[in-house]
């Protein structure tokens, strides 16, 4: 009988940790957190820039002016009913406006922006008709489904009579 012994392990080498090692060590770890970053940095600016407007200080020579108009606006008691829907694949949005006291406003060019609450990417600008008095409409093909921001602008000639800002939610298809 033959008996078979197995071989005697190799001894292994201590590890030795070098200079070299360290230094690829730490340029590794660096450049993936530096890496990630930038990812997450771009993701970041291309989803919401973060301008709203491209010089404050131009915007904020006007701001006791529009102030006084809108508090004219205000007491007028002007009110906007607007529905945002899905209609036959298309999205319907009519306003319906009224004076004080119920009464249809007719006879102005109306407009209504769609703006998305994280970036200016996807806003919509609309030109409403006025099919009845007072009942303005407006059709557009294509727009995401989630919550919007509706800034509606009513003009008489050249002059804002009515500004409206209210929140509105399109339902999945």
């Amino acid at each position: 009988m033959s008996c078979d012994t197995p071989a005697a392990p190799r001894p292994r080498r201590p590890f030795v940790l070098t200079g070299p090692m360290v230094a690829a060590m730490l340029v590794l770890f660096f450049g993936v957190i530096i890496s990630v970053n930038a990812t997450i940095l771009t993701v970041a600016l291309r989803t919401m820039p973060g301008v709203e407007t491209r010089s404050a200080y131009e915007a904020s020579q006007g701001f006791n002016t529009e102030i006084a108009r809108q508090h004219e606006r205000d007491a007028r008691g002007w009110t906007a009913d607007a529905r945002l829907a899905r209609q036959d694949g298309d999205v319907a949005l009519s306003v319906a406006l009224a004076d004080r006291l119920g009464k249809p406003l007719a006879g102005f060019a109306v407009t209504a922006r769609l703006r998305h609450p994280a970036t200016s990417a996807r806003d919509h600008e609309i030109a409403l008709t006025e099919p009845a008095p007072g009942r303005y409409e407006a059709r557009f093909d294509h727009i995401e489904s989630g919550s919007w921001i509706l800034e509606l602008q009513a003009k008489r000639g050249e002059e804002v009579v009515f500004l409206s800002r209210s929140r509105v939610t399109l339902g999945e298809k």
